[in-house]
């Protein structure tokens, strides 16, 4: 499947309407991968994809809240397992905080003008195909685009993908880092 004339044309003006993007959004991990200096690093998307990220590309997803950020996790593990293969409750989970600064931010959280766009995106949402999704991406990447807001298809809730190619150093930080960094070695010594 590759994206039409239409849809690049659309993508493009889409594109050129990026805006900043700076606040809190939420990381979840399982404790194995809790490493404050790893938790931002893209390794999992390079090494498995996601929606907006074909495997190899390094990225990072966030959720708006921490809850979504949990509930995206289960939804992830359904799609590649067929069934939840997880509860919350019997996998335990670290929620970081992570400061966001961003120059180049499109957003997919209303529904486009464009009836191009506006099919481009439910395609893109869609709960198990993430071909066009990943399409969409690598065009966005490509194209220097930082981050993707996009609604959550999990159920409420806003994602953002970031591409850490596009990026500085400035762009993700994980709040309270040192204090972290000091509770997560006391949590290990217990």
């Amino acid at each position: 499947m590759s994206l039409t004339a239409d849809e690049i044309a659309e993508l493009k003006r889409w594109i050129k309407r990026r805006r900043p993007l700076k606040g809190i959004y939420y990381r979840s991990v399982e404790y194995r991968f809790m490493n404050p200096d790893e938790v931002l690093n893209g390794r999992g998307t390079q090494l498995y994809g996601g929606r907006f990220a074909e495997m190899g590309v390094k990225a990072a997803y966030l959720a708006a809240s921490d809850f979504g950020a949990s509930k995206e996790v289960l939804a992830r593990k359904k799609r590649l397992g067929g069934q939840a293969q997880i509860t919350i409750d019997k996998y335990p989970r670290v929620i970081f905080g992570v400061d966001v600064a961003l120059e180049k931010v499109v957003s997919w959280l209303r529904k486009p003008r464009s009836p191009v766009l506006e099919a481009l995106r439910q395609g893109c949402l869609s709960k198990d195909d993430l071909s066009r999704s990943q399409e969409v991406g690598n065009h966005l990447r490509m194209s220097g685009v930082q981050g993707l807001l996009f609604p959550s298809v999990a159920g409420g809730g806003q994602n953002l993908i970031v591409f850490l190619e596009n990026c500085g150093s400035s762009a993700l930080k994980l709040q309270n880092l040192a204090e972290l960094k000091k509770k997560i070695a006391e949590f290990m010594r217990a």
